[in-house]
């Protein structure tokens, strides 16, 4: 599936490119500027790009705590659920053979031949 949804974009996306090669040059020209102007953004922009920098700084100090509290949380479930299991499930394997011989035979017999 996400094979033939890369198929299908590419496919619009080639087909919305201009097949003019003036039209190829104009567009060219196009996303050079705008790329060289998302570039230099910061250059023109200082005030702007300082304050964001502190609105990132904050927004990385909520991401970080909100972690550790995911985190803390994650491991207090793993070790309540690991204080609910019963010593013999949590400290050791379960034992291999509990069956005794009674428990071995079946509970029906075949029944005897008769000769032919």
């Amino acid at each position: 599936m996400f094979l033939i949804r890369s198929a299908f974009w590419l496919a619009l996306l080639v087909a919305i490119l201009p097949s003019d090669p003036k039209e190829q040059a104009r567009m060219y020209q196009t996303a050079s500027y705008a790329m060289h102007r998302a570039a230099t953004f910061c250059d023109r922009n200082k005030v702007v790009c300082d304050e964001a920098s502190g609105y990132w700084d904050v927004f990385k100090a909520k991401l970080y705590v909100g972690a550790t509290m995911v985190q803390a949380l994650v491991n207090e479930r793993l070790q309540a659920s690991r204080r609910d299991t019963p010593m013999f499930e949590r400290d050791q394997p379960p034992p291999i053979d509990t069956l005794s011989s009674s428990d071995r035979r079946p509970a029906w017999e075949r029944p005897a031949r008769t000769g032919l």
